[in-house]
């Protein structure tokens, strides 16, 4: 699965509207600093090294990035209309952690997080078309978004820190402690962490669906489901055939 040239480019406009139209002052001219430095890689960057994960091709990154802010944005609406609390948050706090969420995998200043995986049987075999980059000192993905924040002098608030920190949820172990708090006095009094990671887990789930359903995964997504539909009579009025549109 792949994304044509138009397309990056159009996704990079995007996001470079949602910049301009969300931050403003020093705050948007660091940030912009940071894009700027990192557009060349950042607009080609996959967002995961394997196909049958997500977005693993050229301008997945980006793509991904949209998609969990819109999902962020949602979540954040209906947490508000279930009465949750969000009086800590506003429409900047959410798109700052869905923008930033994953910035680790772009790499360091120098080097890219995903390389082109040379093995081809492993490439094909395996589905895995990028490599991680042994040239890149280990961090966790949050932990290097946060280390690229600061180099570019960009500021981030403490509950800006629980949104990006927990996105990857209990995928990353150090988030064990914020997920299961173990006493009362421990638990999160900020919910940006869940809306961010439920945005991830959403977003990443849709990408997956779409690639599962382009005709290169190995697994026919649409048969499966069409055996499922005829198992269970409240899905049976379903049109499976139509499914791929709702991915499209």
């Amino acid at each position: 699965m792949k994304i044509t040239a138009e397309q990056i480019q159009d996704n990079w406009i995007g996001l470079v509207e949602i910049i301009n139209g969300t931050f403003s002052g020093e705050r948007l001219e660091k940030i912009e600093a940071l894009h700027d430095h990192f557009k060349d890689r950042m607009t080609l960057a996959p967002a995961s090294g394997t196909k049958w994960f997500h977005n693993a091709f050229p301008g997945g990154y980006v793509a991904h990035v949209l998609n969990v802010i819109k999902w962020s944005l949602e979540y954040y609406e209906m947490f508000k209309k279930m009465g949750m609390h969000v009086d800590d948050l506003d429409e900047e706090t959410v798109i700052f952690c869905a923008m930033f969420h994953d910035l680790g995998k772009i790499g360091d200043l120098n080097n890219d997080y995903y390389i082109t995986n040379t093995d081809e049987w492993k490439a094909k075999k395996f589905g895995r078309p990028y490599d991680h980059n042994p040239e890149l000192h280990w961090m966790t993905v949050t932990d290097r978004a946060f280390w690229l924040l600061q180099h570019f002098g960009i500021t981030v608030s403490q509950t800006e820190f629980f949104g990006i920190k927990m996105a990857d949820g209990l995928y990353e172990d150090g988030n064990k402690g914020y997920f299961f708090e173990g006493a009362e006095w421990k638990a999160i009094k900020t919910n940006i962490g869940f809306i961010i990671h439920y945005a991830d887990a959403s977003a990443t789930r849709f990408e997956k669906e779409q690639y599962m359903l382009s005709g290169e995964s190995k697994v026919d997504f649409p048969k499966i489901m069409k055996g499922v539909v005829k198992q269970d009579p409240v899905m049976n009025e379903l049109n499976v055939d139509k499914l791929g549109d709702l991915f499209k």
